[in-house]
């Protein structure tokens, strides 16, 4: 093997790694270090990470604990501590790192799993055979040492070990490394040495180091099984009987193309826009919606590939509002939402967009001064989101329908922000939708006194989970100026009002409790996407369900060589009511 920095390192792992065989070797250099004291020359203790997902700085004889205490644990110990362990799971934990190196244990309770909170967890120099799939429960470790066991090979459920930065495998009898092992996008540290795996792995490693072996098993290894189909919720049998009155909504963030290189646990084939593009292609046209809504569209997406595969398609594009500072070459490559209905169904009446910093400058101008109301300024009009909303007048019933299409600020911390602008969209849509009761139609006489009494959807991504000011406003109708969401900022009539809307609008999937995900990666999967309703003239009859649980037990998050997103698309079914 040539000598190079990289294999010098592995070298250096399997010395200290030698050296720390005696029993709870890491447990009683934190005590050591706990009083004030050095753990010294016993061997293995932690490495120091660098920082910058290359190489670690190895110190070899110096323990540093990252803040937490190391817990000395037989195995005799496990089964009952684990159980305590279920009951205090929402309660601080005074350790996170466990010890139970050098015992000779030939098997490890399951129940160690249940400890779901631990960092670390040092098993090595023991006599282990097998390594329990049920180590994926440990999701958020970050350092695991099976060194100097007696291990073949390594579970696939590895892979699910979201958080891991270093794995040290070194002196067992391990030939392969499991294909799943590629979706470890964090890890940093593979000790390898002693074991009787392939050249080609080892001549990588020695060239280029750990990242370059994750790399490869992520890069060139066979795709996974497909998924079963998402099932179909009919909620409204007897709809089939009324079809002239039924039409289907998708909304859909399909990942911008330009957004895809945070993705490290994602094969780089599986990101390229050809292949996304071809499964983008197959997914829509599945669908056959009547109405797509779709968010993180740039314009050179919406003219090249989404116009043309829905030729029978009318669209509406609007981008971001950063557009306007760039050149006609870049413009192309800023997103947007963009709304297609198919035009053998709907007739397009009007189309509007609202650019949500312009929404606010003139809620500003409405509270007299910029220094008044300094948030507004600083916190709402500098944000280059949008939204586009479609006026469409059903071809066979007459019945008119107001579609709405955004995509919210993304940032968690600034829930203000995206209350906000849902204020702002409300505001927009109740103004827009009174002008549109009032347009004369030439083929049918329906008659809207307001946009209240108009049949309406609203798609997106709002960024906004269950439990936020966001959802509570759309449904309830209102939120108060102190809402906690609010984070005490103000915002003119909104702080001293709070926020309203007239529309009785429902979550499309709330008919069935909401999803338990729309967003799917491994360090965020919770509900953002919605499909509103108007309930007082719209009813729900199906939906598309969720993705396989069984799928998605061995997936750490989307987009992966099924799912060309980060989100996942919705799908409903809606059928006016008789007026």
């Amino acid at each position: 093997m040539v000598s190079t920095n990289h294999w010098q390192n592995q070298i250096q792992l399997a010395q200290t790694s030698r050296q720390s065989s005696s029993p709870h070797h890491h447990a009683r250099a934190a005590a050591t270090i706990s009083r004030g004291g050095t753990a010294t020359a016993s061997g293995m203790t932690d490495l120091q990470f660098s920082g910058n997902g290359s190489t670690p700085l190895l110190t070899g004889v110096s323990f540093k604990s990252y803040g937490v205490a190391h817990a000395r644990v037989d195995s005799a110990d496990i089964e009952g501590r684990a159980l305590a362990a279920e009951e205090i799971n929402d309660h601080r934990q005074d350790w996170s790192a466990l010890d139970m190196g050098g015992q000779g244990l030939r098997n490890i309770n399951v129940s160690l799993f249940n400890y779901q909170f631990l960092d670390k967890l040092y098993i090595n120099h023991n006599r282990l055979t097998l390594l329990p799939g049920a180590i994926r429960k440990l999701c958020q470790l970050s350092v695991l040492d099976v060194s100097g066991n007696m291990l073949t090979s390594l579970p696939p459920e590895i892979g699910l070990l979201r958080s891991l930065r270093m794995l040290l495998i070194i002196d067992n009898n391990i030939g392969s490394l499991p294909s799943e092992m590629g979706m470890l996008y964090k890890l940093e540290v593979f000790g390898i040495e002693g074991n009787p795996l392939p050249e080609s792995v080892k001549s990588l490693m020695a060239r280029e180091g750990t990242r370059a072996v994750i790399v490869d098993l992520r890069d060139n290894s066979p795709a996974p099984a497909s998924p079963a189909e998402r099932d179909w919720i009919e909620l409204d049998e007897d709809a089939q009987n009324h079809k002239d009155e039924v039409f289907s909504v998708v909304s859909y963030n399909i990942l911008c193309d330009r957004y895809t290189g945070i993705y490290g646990y994602c094969p780089s084939w599986a990101l390229t826009w050809e292949y996304r593009k071809n499964r983008l292609q197959e997914e829509l046209l599945r669908y056959n919606a009547d109405v797509f809504c779709l968010q993180e569209v740039d314009g050179e997406t919406f003219e090249e590939f989404l116009t043309p595969l829905l030729k029978d398609y009318g669209g509406y594009y609007w981008p971001k509002t950063r557009v306007k500072t760039m050149g006609a070459k870049e413009s192309k490559k800023v997103d947007g939402c963009a709304i297609f209905y198919k035009k053998t169904v709907f007739k397009l009446m009007d189309k509007q967009h609202i650019e949500y910093n312009q929404s606010a400058l003139k809620l500003l101008w409405e509270n007299e001064t910029i220094s008044k109301f300094p948030d507004i300024y600083n916190r709402i009009s500098t944000r280059d989101n949008v939204a586009i909303v479609v006026f469409l007048e059903h071809i066979k019933t007459g019945n008119r329908l107001i579609v709405g299409n955004t995509h919210l600020h993304w940032d968690p911390l600034q829930m203000d922000v995206k209350l906000v602008q849902v204020g702002l969209l409300m505001s927009e849509m109740r103004e827009m939708g009174n002008k549109f009761a009032k347009m004369k139609s030439e083929e049918h006489k329906n008659s809207y006194n307001s946009a209240v009494q108009i049949p309406m959807v609203v798609c997106g991504d709002y960024n906004s989970t269950v439990d936020s000011g966001v959802y509570e406003l759309i449904t309830q109708g209102d939120v108060k100026g102190d809402h906690n969401d609010m984070q005490g900022f103000k915002y003119g009539k909104f702080t001293a009002d709070g926020i309203q809307h007239p529309f009785t609008l429902k979550s499309a999937y709330s008919n069935i409790g909401e999803l338990s995900f729309t967003n799917c990666t491994p360090t965020f999967t919770e509900s953002i996407d919605y499909i509103w309703y108007s309930a007082n003239n719209l009813s729900v009859t199906g939906l598309l369900g969720e993705p396989d649980k069984e799928y998605m037990s061995k997936v750490i998050g989307f987009p992966n060589a099924h799912f060309t997103s980060d989100h996942i698309s919705l799908m409903a079914e809606m059928q006016f009511k008789k007026t």
